[in-house]
């Protein structure tokens, strides 16, 4: 049988206590109240520099000894239980000290003053709250506002991992967490289901893509392991902490890159900016060239390191975008490299009145400072719907590209065809790279 418990908690400005004991009467302490029903009996957790719910610092557990089960010595026999346990129901009060996290709760506390003066304290005898019994002989005179035990609360430093810019040395993170539930955190890792790089508790850089991190500044000792563990230790005898602080030296390349194995993956991760190392032949089949693409102005990087991309198809549909392509404008700041295109199909469905476009296959316009080199484009098509109908002269349309630089994919088969429901009604010219429609009435 558990015993009854009555709880009184200790605040700054006096007692407060957490059950119902008096009715109108004037104010009267909750120990008087536990001695006069026999209560006499108590424990008291000091929060020891923390604090429990409501701002108190202090729990007092009071018990009726004559309700305690006595053993073979005769003495009663007292089960605790920590402050938080779900078996207080309501009047469970969880302990909190900032930055830190509760080691135990020990019987002894010894004060001590380290080299600078600094006070701090040591501890003894950690009580153990699935073992521990607490023993009182029942004929000794108890007041329950003199606890028979008082249990301090250690407190330890929450361990932290501070994570630093390698080649700046600013401090980037600081990542804090109880090591008793956490032993280790991951390293950066590759997703193969999603291309991107999978940061967990490392920090993030805006514009920038983590590499590689080191235990030291001078980057001579680098983290191999799939997991950091932090090499500092919790001393449950004493409760004290050593070494709670851990530094990584984290390096970093610019731009927000991804590692692709799949089509699917590229266009999830497609962003103007985005930078991509692609490791596979990637087959569009099915799936949905990037929107943002087509009319976008591309400022990345694709690697495409030797692989094929097949089977693309995009559609020109917006009268309100002026350049389109798989790239709608490749910037001086776009790198594309090392890539084959096979079987492309870019079909230019939009066009009434739309003043200034440049439509190609490859890119609506394409400046002669970016890098686009190792491209081959072969097997594919410029498709000009016969629904179109510019209405103006001033438009560009090229096999390559409808402004700029086509010299720079010199390995280009591409056809340019009349489709749509009256493809007869369009007379398509090519020279070179430059494609003339003329809309037959």
């Amino acid at each position: 049988m558990k015993p009854k418990i009555k709880a009184a908690l200790i605040a700054l400005l006096g007692l407060v206590t957490v059950f119902s004991a008096t009715g109108c009467g004037g104010e009267t302490s909750p120990y008087k109240i536990n001695d006069s029903e026999g209560y006499t009996v108590s424990v008291r957790f000091d929060a020891n520099g923390g604090s429990f719910t409501t701002n108190t610092y202090s729990i007092v557990d009071s018990f009726n000894v004559n309700e305690l089960e006595k053993n073979g010595s005769g003495n009663a026999e007292i089960a605790l239980i920590e402050p938080d346990n779900a078996a207080r129901g309501k009047d469970a009060f969880k302990p909190f000290k900032e930055d830190c996290f509760l080691a135990g709760w020990y019987k002894n506390r010894e004060e001590k003053t380290d080299s600078n003066g600094n006070t701090y304290y040591t501890y003894s005898q950690k009580w153990d709250f699935e073992k521990d019994i607490l023993e009182v002989d029942p004929n000794g005179e108890f007041y329950s506002g003199s606890p028979v035990l008082t249990l301090y609360a250690a407190w330890v430093p929450l361990f932290e991992i501070r994570f630093y810019s390698l080649d700046s040395g600013e401090l980037l993170k600081t990542y804090s967490y109880d090591p008793t539930s956490t032993e280790s955190i991951a390293v950066p890792k590759w997703s193969e289901e999603s291309g991107a790089l999978e940061m967990y508790s490392f920090p993030e850089r805006k514009g920038f893509t983590f590499e590689k991190a080191y235990y030291d500044q001078n980057a001579t000792e680098s983290v191999d392991t799939e997991t950091v563990i932090h090499p500092g230790k919790i001393n449950l005898e004493n409760g004290t902490a050593e070494n709670h602080v851990l530094k990584l030296y984290t390096e970093w390349k610019e731009g927000e890159w991804f590692k692709i194995h799949t089509a699917k993956q590229f266009v999830n991760n497609a962003t103007l900016s985005g930078n991509y190392e692609i490791l596979a032949d990637l087959d569009f089949s099915d799936v949905i060239w990037p929107t943002a693409f087509v009319y976008g102005n591309f400022t990345g990087t694709i690697n495409g390191n030797g692989h094929t991309f097949k089977n693309v198809s995009a559609v020109q549909t917006n009268n309100s975008k002026v350049n389109a392509g798989l790239f709608g404008n490749l910037t001086e700041s776009a790198s594309i490299s090392d890539i084959t295109f096979e079987n492309v199909t870019f079909t230019v469905q939009a066009g009434t009145r739309v003043a200034g476009t440049s439509y190609g296959l490859f890119a609506g316009t394409l400046s002669k400072d970016a890098n686009v080199k190792n491209i081959s484009i072969l097997s594919s098509s410029l498709q000009i719907d016969s629904s179109c109908y510019f209405g103006t002269e001033d438009y560009s349309i090229g096999l390559i590209c409808g402004i700029g630089n086509d010299t720079a994919i010199p390995n280009a088969e591409i056809s340019c065809v009349a489709v749509g429901e009256e493809p007869e009604k369009l007379e398509i010219t090519v020279n070179g790279n430059t494609v003339t429609v003329v809309f037959k009435e």
